[in-house]
């Protein structure tokens, strides 16, 4: 099936020339603008974005807690061999007011017995943090995967309408940006945040273990450290998300440059394009000179009260170990281990500042997690997020007498009944109450000047956008999207037509894959569709540049012609076919047309009066209205004699 997303667009009245999206002046408050676009309701996003979380790691819950069990225990192994020294310390102690008693376990062993017990414990310990890291990473890595698989699914079922309002870049930066940096800190550097929180919870426990005065200044070190992460968090959440907002500007000028380069040229504006850019990128750099400069403060706050608390700590030791409160096994552990918590800590608060950004990712991720579907699309039924939206997998009492009506014959009616359509509420209507009627083995021609809504009526016919008004139907037969009954029947709907643009669509990859895009067909059948349309030395396995650039308009033509032979769709739509072909391509096309779509029903919008001596009837449209609808000769006769 052909994908007909990318080859439809809004009419070309309602389109700017590549040049309107030439250089304007920078301001800041455009970015601002964006950014409150951005970030407008996040708040209310906080709860779906950790249900959608819950649903990633959700299949993975039961190795991940095994884990993380594994994770907890190497560490208590590794931290807790401070504690095996503090009571041989204890053991060989000679200062009773500096001593404490050792557990019965301890008191007979020898120096080699606590050197093989802390060699097993360092050894065990290291193996499962090994352990917990690699795989935790690893699994962590496949749940927030999922998150990119579900966006994408839903993001390719959206409404025409989103791709038409949304600018590329913003689309590009949520794929690209916004998932690298989820699919970064929550992969390896997650682990090492587990990680850090276990040593927080193995460090407490065996400070308690050692002396319980010790944990008063572990409290206030968690304190402390989370007074300024209070204070700095705002802050931080703002800038990362105005340097995330910021990227998308950028990266959307470069690619409508890149794809407008020709243009540009022509008209010598290279100098203000090149100027805009520059533009965009210096502010996103701004953005990013902003956020690493209030980090900085952050780290160093953190960095400041540490370096105090542990002075105050070393001296109130002295005081503990002078008045016999505390051993001195048990001093070494828990000054140890406090000058470690409080290093600890502080990475402990600037992990969870760093995963403030990947938060970010999940929630912008999220939005488009949710957005509603086109109507009549559906979720592939291996989807496993439960969301709002139809999925197959989910569909019950569905019952279909029999197949719908256009499928698995040659040829079918098309009927257009009080249509009208209009892009947005606030323009004017482009279709105006079109009544017609084209019989099953027609073949209607559409002609009309610009604006006149020709390629809109096509956009309708493959219900690329929602009707105001009437309604399409084939074979007699109209498409019930309000009907879960009927979930599904879009795809063989516009699988009912096949579609032949002036700028057919090809992607990178093998030719194989651009020509059966469903891998449904035997290479036999698709060497006999090349052959048809003249291409029949052409190598299945031949690349294809992305838009075939590697191809001349005449071989893209007659490309999308046999991917058109391939689909047999009863309904054959060219919109402007021939527009931009060489004599002897058009020829073959005119013939291809003649032979092989000479049974099936077919809709030619054109330009060219003459590609229109064959059919039918002719429909004239004038500004969203039908002018002339008659037999070729009488409504062409009515054109020439109208301009001449």
């Amino acid at each position: 099936m052909l994908n007909l997303r990318p080859l439809f667009k809004a009419s070309q009245s309602q389109k700017e020339s590549p040049m309107s999206n030439g250089p304007t002046a920078t301001k800041s408050d455009e970015m601002s603008q964006d950014f409150e676009r951005e970030t407008l309701g996040h708040r209310q996003f906080e709860d779906s974005v950790f249900l959608t979380l819950k649903m990633a790691y959700r299949p993975f819950a039961i190795r991940i807690a095994l884990v993380l069990i594994s994770g907890l225990l190497g560490r208590l192994l590794l931290l807790g061999s401070s504690n095996v020294i503090g009571i041989w310390v204890d053991k060989n102690c000679k200062a009773p007011l500096h001593c404490r008693p050792v557990p019965a376990f301890f008191s007979q062993m020898q120096p080699f017995d606590f050197i093989v017990l802390l060699s097993l414990m360092t050894a065990i310990g290291f193996v499962l943090t090994i352990f917990f890291r690699t795989l935790f990473s690893r699994l962590s890595a496949r749940a927030v995967s999922q998150i990119y698989d579900e966006v994408t699914w839903r993001t390719s079922r959206y409404p025409m309408g989103f791709f038409d309002s949304t600018p590329a870049g913003r689309i590009i930066t949520r794929f690209s940006s916004d998932y690298g940096n989820v699919f970064r800190l929550f992969g390896g550097p997650l682990a090492e945040f587990i990680a850090i929180v276990f040593d927080l919870v193995v460090m407490v426990f065996l400070m308690g273990f050692a002396s319980p005065y010790f944990l008063i200044f572990v409290g206030v070190i968690l304190l402390i450290n989370y007074v300024a992460y209070r204070l700095n968090r705002s802050q931080l959440r703002v800038a990362r998300r105005k340097l995330s907002a910021s990227r998308s500007p950028s990266i959307a000028h470069f690619s409508e440059t890149a794809q407008g380069a020709s243009t540009i040229r022509s008209f010598s504006k290279e100098d203000s394009f090149t100027k805009r850019f520059a533009d965009l990128d210096r502010y996103y750099l701004e953005r990013k000179l902003d956020t690493v400069k209030k980090l900085t403060f952050f780290s160093f706050q953190m960095n400041s009260l540490s370096s105090l608390l542990f002075l105050l700590t070393g001296l109130a030791s002295i005081s503990l170990l002078s008045l016999g409160k505390i051993s001195l096994g048990s001093l070494g552990v828990a000054f140890g281990l406090i000058v470690l918590s409080g290093n600890t800590v502080q990475m402990f608060f600037e992990w969870l500042a760093q995963f403030e950004e990947a938060m970010i990712g999940v929630e912008r991720l999220d939005d488009y997690l949710r957005r509603p579907l086109e109507p009549g699309s559906f979720l592939p039924s291996k989807s496993q997020f439960e969301t709002e939206h139809p999925r197959r997998g989910n569909l019950t009492n569905i019952h279909t007498p029999s197949s719908p009506a256009w499928v698995g014959v040659q040829n079918a009616s098309v009927e257009f009944k009080n249509v009208k359509f209009r892009y947005h509420e606030q323009q004017p209507w482009i279709l105006k109450n079109l009544n017609f009627r084209i019989e099953a083995g027609e073949h209607l021609g559409i002609i009309g000047s610009t604006g006149s809504g020709k390629s809109t009526l096509i956009q309708v016919l493959f219900h690329l956008y929602p009707l105001q008004q009437g309604e399409v139907l084939i074979q007699n037969q109209s498409l019930q999207l309000d009907n879960p009954n009927q979930l599904g029947s879009l795809d063989s709907f516009r699988r009912s037509m096949s579609y032949i643009s002036q700028d057919p669509t090809l992607f990178q990859g093998a030719l194989r894959e651009n020509l059966d895009m469903t891998k449904s067909y035997n290479d036999d059948e698709l060497f006999s569709v090349l052959t048809q349309v003249g291409l029949g030395q052409w190598n299945l396995d031949r690349p294809i540049e992305e838009r075939g650039k590697n191809l001349s308009s005449g071989e893209r033509q007659l490309f999308c012609m046999a991917r058109c032979l391939l689909q047999r769709s009863p309904i054959v739509i060219m919109d402007e076919a021939t527009s931009f072909v060489d004599p002897q391509s058009e020829e073959l096309m005119v013939r291809a047309t003649h032979e092989y779509f000479k049974h099936r029903t077919q809709i030619i919008i054109a330009h060219r009066l003459s590609t229109l001596k064959n059919c039918h009837r002719v429909l004239w449209l004038d500004q969203g209205c039908i002018r002339q609808l008659g037999p070729t000769d009488k409504v062409l006769g009515e054109i020439l004699s109208d301009v001449f």
